[in-house]
């Protein structure tokens, strides 16, 4: 008998290869045989798995009104990240150069973002949502990556947008990496403030010792 749980892995597997699929029919047969393709694939396919598994809606809440609608927003963001980038790549020959060591970079970038958010979201343990909320005897998280910056799944998902769009010499990919980091901003404040009245002098000694989005820096 299959379990709850199996079915869910299994669905969101069976999405993810999906994805990956598109990805490949888009950049055409030449992009899945590329070094750069390959591995483009292996680490989108493990990024979307783990969005899945990791990610839930959450409870609505007096903080979550309207901020649901703009993060389900992104989503279209994603759709075309995996059609049009992969399509540049394949069959446009524009001004970033395709397979050169600036694409590597991309391919890092990108891993290493997808790797972030996913030790991001696996530390708040089902507390990842898409609605903002806090629910009764929830903690603050400052331990794992919220011990180095305050929000590191976010900042794992600009690394991981602005690096598949370079691996993939996207300019459409990276003109919407920046309208991500608006969004992710705004989202960012919101949330921040909930915290703030949430756990109060808690999280503003947090706010004190730890940098909101880049280490060191802001």
């Amino acid at each position: 008998m299959i379990t709850g749980a199996a079915l869910f892995i299994t669905s969101v597997t069976s999405a993810a290869l999906t994805c990956a699929v598109v990805a490949w029919a888009a950049g055409g047969f030449s992009f899945a045989r590329r070094p750069i393709g390959i591995v483009f694939l292996v680490i989108w396919f493990f990024w979307w798995l783990t969005i899945a598994l990791y990610r839930r809606l959450g409870a609505a809440s007096k903080y979550s009104r309207r901020i649901v609608v703009m993060t389900l927003a992104l989503i279209p963001v994603y759709l075309v990240m995996l059609v049009v980038a992969p399509w540049e790549y394949g069959h446009y020959t524009g001004p970033i150069p395709r397979d050169g060591p600036l694409s590597w970079v991309g391919l890092v970038l990108f891993a290493a973002g997808a790797l972030l958010s996913a030790w991001a979201m696996r530390t708040l343990r089902g507390s990842f949502t898409m609605r903002l909320n806090v629910v009764s005897g929830q903690g603050l998280v400052t331990t794992g990556p919220y011990a180095i910056v305050r929000n590191p799944a976010y900042l794992g998902y600009i690394m991981a947008l602005f690096g598949l769009s370079l691996a993939l010499s996207s300019l459409v990919g990276i003109t919407l990496a920046f309208g991500a980091v608006i969004f992710l901003r705004l989202r960012i404040r919101r949330e921040e403030q909930m915290l703030l009245n949430e756990f109060g002098d808690q999280y503003r000694e947090y706010m004190q010792r730890t940098r909101r989005l880049f280490p060191f820096v802001y």
